[in-house]
């Protein structure tokens, strides 16, 4: 049984190439193990985990956000956290990072990720959009 301070948290994980992914470590399964080893250090409990796999970041319509917007909505009640490796994992280029950051904000849910703080500072801010344009797809 959860008590009242657990945190409840889904993980989002999306690799571009899966055989590119796979050589350079971006590959789900690094991405999922650092995300579940965060949520464990920050007592998340683990809702569902969503997955796109072979699919760039620039594409808003993926399978796996689609489903994870579904479940952040209809567990909109429970302030959901959405754990990400890296902001490049959500999203590739400012557009879609603005894009799927306003569609979990809208559904009540927050960010979290083990490598970067996803606060409203403009520092925060700033850090967040070099990092999601400045890395590969």
């Amino acid at each position: 049984m959860m008590n009242q301070t657990t945190q409840r948290a889904v993980i989002y994980c999306r690799s571009a190439c899966i055989a590119s992914a796979q050589k350079e470590g971006d590959s789900i399964d690094p991405q999922l193990t650092r995300c579940r080893e965060f949520a464990k250090h920050e007592g998340y409990e683990i809702c569902a985990v969503f997955k796109d796999e072979g699919v760039g970041g620039n594409v808003t319509q993926r399978p796996g956000i689609q489903s994870m917007l579904k479940y952040l909505k209809s567990h909109r009640r429970n302030n959901m956290t959405v754990i990400i490796d890296d902001p490049a994992r959500l999203a590739r280029g400012m557009e879609a990072l603005i894009s799927l950051r306003t569609k979990i904000a809208n559904m009540g849910a927050k960010l979290a990720s083990p490598g970067i703080s996803f606060d409203e500072k403009q520092s925060a801010i700033l850090a967040e959009h070099l990092l999601t344009v400045s890395r590969g797809s």
